[in-house]
């Protein structure tokens, strides 16, 4: 046993050192932010960023010996112990601020955050220090493209290989990622888009109205596509068309493979988009929603005019079907059970390779996909039907790959809410939070949808969300595969 954990733990663990740096690193923005509006806090936050620094020193140091070039398998460890670890981490402001509330609410919110799925278990957002809700935004921004994917960067220089990892974590499910030759490259390409478009938005909301603090925190949580806000009201706080509107532009762009992005702007030309299969999918899929909701609304007279019905619209679809989580009006009492719609579309609307969440529209082509050729085959069994997604040819073993995540996907959510249906959790807040947490999209419907939120929710229900946020984002197969006794033999 002592020797497993040698060959398995104790190298993942030395690799886990850096992730830890980082982290204690970012604890100066919300430390910052306590000094320049001499707040209460920042004895918290240096106690927690010192444990972040000592812990990740030790980790580093004490291993040393044992660092070694990571295996493919290694991957999913390192990707679900950082994680994990980051949330244990993200934790400790919050434990040292909110004595008062019960630590599985928070861990539930720091999870929330850091998986971006924005579901809030704290309640008076407005009434807290403007360092914690920093904190809570900066997290969500940290785990938009990945932590793994910005350690990347950083762990070819200590000596560990990155390539494993970017694909452990990493959805796109046939093409190379490998967007430059180096995986670091790569990385850093990646969050420069990052980076660059975060600062653009948070520029575009200062220019809609937001001040400085509340746009850097908007901007972090929107191209995180988290939903996570520092009011109650989330977005609607402001209750401005200007920046809903450039929410919805950047919600858009964060829906889109960020591999796009890249090769869009290297190749000076956005037709990169329209030749993308996935990327024209996300697209029809806005489409269709905006068009069954607006003449749904319409043929209610829901609200007072057409505007209004097209600005709550194209708002709301694209906050829902991106993951974001952002609200501004409680669809959930929408007519034609819009809310339930628009909840089912988050599972699978957005792409593989942005910050969104879900099962990932091109797991959907692909089964898709497969139906309509297993059909065809029925009807023409001596032709040879290869299964394409636009130029590629899908082999089986991919195919049996997405049936077998999207089988589990359907398992995970129908145990987890059959948990929280046993403590006695109403029929449509179970299932409609489970929903919300495993695609990481945050409000549900019923007390936990948007004129709610998770607060009241009892333990269990809160610990099950949690871990239903933790291993959507790490897309199941992450997580499942270290407890199979496969991954721990030679």
């Amino acid at each position: 046993m002592f020797r497993v954990i040698q060959r398995q733990i104790f190298p993942i663990f030395n690799a886990l050192g850096p992730l830890l740096l980082i982290v204690a690193l970012a604890h100066l923005v919300p430390i910052a932010i306590a000094w320049r509006d001499a707040e209460p806090t920042m004895t918290q936050f240096c106690w927690s960023a010192g444990a972040c620094l000592i812990s990740g020193l030790i980790f580093s140091f004490s291993t040393r010996r044992f660092r070694r070039e990571l295996e493919p398998k290694d991957g999913f460890l390192l990707v679900t112990i950082s994680w994990l670890s980051v949330a244990l981490f993200g934790s400790i402001p919050l434990t040292l601020l909110l004595p008062e509330i019960p630590y599985y609410r928070l861990f539930f919110e720091t999870v929330s955050c850091l998986t971006t799925t924005g579901a809030t278990a704290l309640t008076n957002l407005n009434d807290l220090p403007l360092s914690v809700n920093y904190w809570r935004c900066l997290l969500s921004w940290m785990g938009g493209m990945g932590i793994i994917v910005l350690a990347v960067a950083v762990l070819p220089l200590m000596g560990v290989g990155g390539s494993q990892l970017f694909k452990a974590e990493n959805s796109n499910l046939f093409k190379d990622d490998k967007l430059t030759p180096r995986i670091a490259d790569t990385a850093k390409a990646l969050y420069s888009i990052y980076i660059l478009m975060s600062a653009g938005c948070v520029l575009a909301y200062h220019w809609a109205g937001m001040s400085w603090d509340d746009a850097v925190m908007f901007s972090f949580t929107t191209m995180s596509l988290s939903g996570i806000a520092p009011y109650d009201q989330s977005i609607g706080f402001f209750n401005s068309e200007a920046i809903e509107m450039v929410s919805v532009g950047f919600m858009v762009f964060s829906g889109f493979n960020f591999s796009l992005h890249f090769t869009a702007w290297r190749q000076r030309s956005v037709w990169s988009y329209f030749t993308d299969v996935e990327a024209r999918s996300w697209m029809t899929m806005l489409l269709f929603g905006y068009v069954v909701v607006f003449f749904s609304l319409s043929s209610q007279h829901y609200y007072a005019d057409w505007q209004s019905t097209l600005r709550h619209t194209l708002f709301s679809v694209s906050s829902i079907f991106s993951t974001t989580g952002f609200t501004t009006q409680d669809y959930s009492v929408w007519p034609f059970s819009l809310g339930f719609f628009l909840l089912v579309c988050s599972l699978f609307a957005s792409c593989s390779g942005s910050t969104g969440g879900g099962v990932k529209m091109i797991r959907i082509l692909v089964m898709l996909k497969q139906i309509v050729l297993t059909i065809n085959k029925l009807l023409r069994p001596r032709d040879y039907l290869p299964l394409r997604i636009g130029d590629d040819v899908i082999s089986e073993k991919i195919v049996t790959t997405v049936f077998a995540f999207l089988a589990l996907h359907l398992m995970v959510m129908l145990t987890c809410s059959f948990i929280v249906m046993l403590t006695g959790v109403p029929f449509l807040d179970a299932v409609s939070s489970i929903i919300a947490c495993i695609a990481n999209t945050g409000p549900g419907l019923g007390s936990v949808g948007p004129s709610g939120n998770y607060a009241d929710c009892n333990p269990v229900h809160l610990w099950v969300g949690a871990f239903c946020m933790f291993v959507g984002r790490l897309e199941l197969f992450t997580v499942f595969a270290i407890f199979t006794p496969a991954f721990w033999r030679n």
